[in-house]
């Protein structure tokens, strides 16, 4: 009897024992969830659909950055009213915006009542390299405190669109990430993390099937973020460049009209209107023409090229641009009455 005993009794330490984590990266991926967890909340809010004018909560992911701040999509937050965010341990609290910025789907969240259980640090988006490993954490189709995992899939830009009610949501993004790990609703403001368990990301949407099931996650660099959340705390508003212009991209204008001016090409996008005031309008650069059925009299200005480097459209433009910081100077190609200009812009302060 005394094996049998023996055997028994290691059979039940064995049972016991937790499972054995068979790789460092295993061990890595699995601390970094452990201490991210807490810092990570569930948004929710009431939202009212603006066809059918119907109310329903609606939720998305943030995560603590401050004792008493959260970071999240805008386009979790846009709309929402009775917004809370609910703990990892279960706990709600009422949380209202306290900056946002829309041109790179970011919002910041101040919570009452609560000082955050943990907080997450940011890492460097830059030079990542292909196939590091990533963990998403939120709470996807409303299930809080889960996790997925994947790889960093590649790092660009994007002509997919993300958001087909506001165009402007997002606008401002040049470079995104992208991951294989499962980024579907809910996860939406959530932090990516790299196996040392830095913020490298910002979850913000999926290309292709919604569910995340053939889908690629996408998310915002963490360096974009950063620059955010600093300017939102410090100015209220992002600091971005921008021209204070609306563009029009060429592929959609008429080509004779665009031949009658010397334009063989589509590259590049039309100035549709100059915002007074704005860094466009100090620089003298020229707005499109229309009549009072809005027919196009005359050409705007044609942005070409920015500091010597040629632009494909209008989205290009505005990515291009919002790497530039108030005080920067931008040489702009652009053609006017079938000429080649270069035009300097400064970037100034947003307000």
């Amino acid at each position: 009897m005394r094996p049998l005993l023996i055997l028994t009794w290691a059979l039940s330490m064995a049972l016991a024992q937790p499972p054995r984590l068979t790789t460092p990266e295993e061990v890595a991926r699995v601390e970094v969830i452990r201490r991210a967890l807490p810092a990570v909340v569930k948004v929710t809010g009431i939202l009212r659909d603006p066809q059918t004018g119907n109310e329903g909560p609606t939720n998305g992911s943030g995560f603590f950055y401050a004792p008493n701040r959260i970071i999240t999509n805008y386009h979790v937050v846009q709309d929402l009213r009775d917004i809370t965010v609910e703990l990892f341990d279960g706990r709600s609290f009422p949380a209202q915006i306290f900056a946002v910025d829309k041109g790179i789907d970011i919002a910041i969240l101040s919570v009452q009542g609560v000082t955050a259980p943990a907080q997450l640090a940011f890492g460097s988006s830059q030079n990542l390299p292909v196939g590091m490993g990533l963990v998403v954490i939120g709470s996807p189709f409303g299930q809080r405190n889960l996790a997925s995992y994947g790889i960093l899939a590649g790092v660009g830009p994007t002509t997919a669109e993300k958001n087909d009610l506001d165009p402007e949501v997002g606008s401002e993004i040049g470079d995104l990430l992208f991951t294989d790990a499962r980024i579907v609703q809910g996860n939406s403001g959530g932090p990516v993390l790299d196996l040392q368990g830095r913020v490298v990301g910002v979850a913000n949407a999926t290309l292709g099937d919604l569910s995340g099931v053939g889908g690629v996650g996408v998310a915002i660099p963490a360096d974009l973020v950063r620059q955010s959340v600093s300017d939102l705390e410090r100015f209220g508003v992002p600091q971005r460049g921008n021209l204070g212009v609306t563009l029009r991209n060429l592929d959609e204008l008429d080509p004779l009209l665009l031949g009658r001016v010397g334009l063989l090409s589509t590259r590049g996008a039309m100035i549709e209107k100059v915002e007074p005031g704005g860094p466009a309008a100090r620089a003298g650069l020229r707005a499109a023409e229309r009549d009072s059925r809005g027919r196009l009299v005359s050409l705007g200005d044609i942005i070409l090229a920015i500091n010597g480097r040629t632009v494909r459209n209008a989205s290009e433009i505005t990515q291009t641009i919002a790497r530039f910081r108030p005080g920067d100077r931008v040489n702009l190609t652009v053609w006017r009455n079938g000429r080649r200009l270069e035009v300097t812009v400064t970037m100034i302060a947003r307000r």
